[in-house]
C-alpha cells in the first residue's frame, strides 16, 4: 500500500547496524540444506524486539498516544489504548493456554479492531485496524538490518541453500522486513520454509512450532538435522529447535558484555560473514 510505503520510509532504516569486527566460525555437521532465520534481533536490529517482548515489558507506551493523534483521536484515547492493548493480548494468551497451547499467538489487527470499536467518538471515516497496527509498530519499534544480512542472504541463496524464516511475528513483519532488506521476501526466501507465529496461532518456543518444521522436513524427504536455525535467543530459537533435531547457531550481532554469559554451550557467532564461512562456500 502506498501509505505504508511512506511510513516505512520514515521509520525503517536500510542503513546496516554494525556488528563486531571479529566473530567465531561455528562448525556444522552435516552441512545444512535449509537455513531458517529469526527476524527480530537476528536479521533486524530492533529497539524492542517482537510483540511478545513489548507485551512482557509493557514497552513503548508513548507510541499509542502518537498513533492516536496521527489518526485524529485524542491523547486520552491513546493513553487508554496503552493500557487496554496489553490487557487484551494477555486475555487472549490466557484463553489460548486454557486450551492447552503453551505459547499462543494473537492477531494484532484483531486486537486493534476491538480497541477501535470501543472508542466513543471516532473520526469519520475511522482508520483500518491494520493501518493503526502498522503505524504504531513503526513508531514504537524502529528497525534496521544488521551489517552483512543482505549480502549473506543473497550469497547463500545463490549457492543453492534453501532459505526460510522462523519467527514470532505479525502481519507487518513481512513489509517491514522487505523494506529493511531492500528486496521482496520471495526473491531470497522459500515460502514453504517460512513460519510466522501469527499464521500458525502459536509462537516460539511452543513445542508445536519446531515440530511443524521437523515434520515439514520429513515430508520433503529431509532429516531435520539438515535444517539449521539461526537465531538470537537461547531458549526460543536454540533449545526449542534442538529438541526436534534441528541444528542451531546462536547469532549475537548486537553482542554486549552480558550476552557473553548466555546459557548456551552450542555454536554461536557474531557476524554474518562468519556464518557464510562456516558453510564452506565463501
Amino acid at each position: 500500500m502506498k501509505r505504508w510505503r511512506a511510513w516505512l520510509k520514515a521509520h525503517v532504516s536500510q542503513t546496516p547496524y554494525p556488528t563486531p569486527e571479529c566473530g567465531s566460525v561455528p562448525h556444522f555437521d552435516p552441512t545444512p540444506r535449509v537455513i531458517l532465520f529469526d527476524v527480530y534481533g537476528t536479521l533486524l536490529a530492533a529497539r524492542h524486539g517482537d510483540l511478545e517482548d513489548q507485551v512482557r515489558r509493557r514497552l513503548a507506551q508513548e507510541s499509542f498516544v502518537k498513533t492516536a493523534l496521527f489518526f485524529g483521536y485524542s491523547e486520552e484515547v491513546g493513553n487508554t489504548w496503552a493500557e487496554n492493548f496489553y490487557q487484551a493480548i494477555a486475555k487472549e494468551h490466557e484463553h489460548g493456554r486454557s486450551l492447552g497451547i503453551s505459547r499462543p499467538e494473537v492477531l494484532v489487527e484483531h486486537i486493534w479492531k476491538t480497541l477501535l470499536e470501543n472508542v466513543a467518538d471516532p473520526p469519520d471515516p475511522p482508520p483500518h485496524p491494520m493501518d493503526v497496527a502498522m503505524y504504531r509498530e513503526l513508531v514504537a519499534n524502529p528497525v534496521s538490518p544488521f551489517e552483512g544480512a543482505v549480502e549473506t542472504l543473497r550469497t547463500l541463496h545463490g549457492q543453492g541453500f534453501l532459505l526460510g524464516l522462523a519467527s514470532n511475528a505479525q502481519f507487518y513483519t513481512r513489509p517491514i522486513l522487505e523494506y529493511a532488506l531492500g528486496t521482496p521476501l520471495h526473491a531470497v526466501f522459500d515460502e514453504r520454509w517460512t513460519f510466522f507465529s501469527y499464521e500458525l496461532g502459536f509462537a516460539k518456543p511452543d513445542p508445536h512450532f519446531f515440530r511443524l518444521i521437523a515434520t515439514r522436513a520429513r515430508r520433503f524427504g529431509l532429516d531435520p538435522e539438515v535444517v539449521l536455525m539461526v537465531g538470537n535467543d537461547p531458549v526460543n530459537d536454540m533449545e526449542a529447535a534442538q529438541i526436534h533435531g534441528l541444528q542451531t547457531v546462536l547469532f549475537m550481532p548486537g553482542v554486549t558484555a552480558h550476552l557473553q554469559d548466555f546459557p548456551w554451550n552450542g555454536p554461536r557467532t557474531m557476524r554474518f560473514d562468519a556464518l557464510v564461512q562456516a558453510l564452506g562456500k565463501e
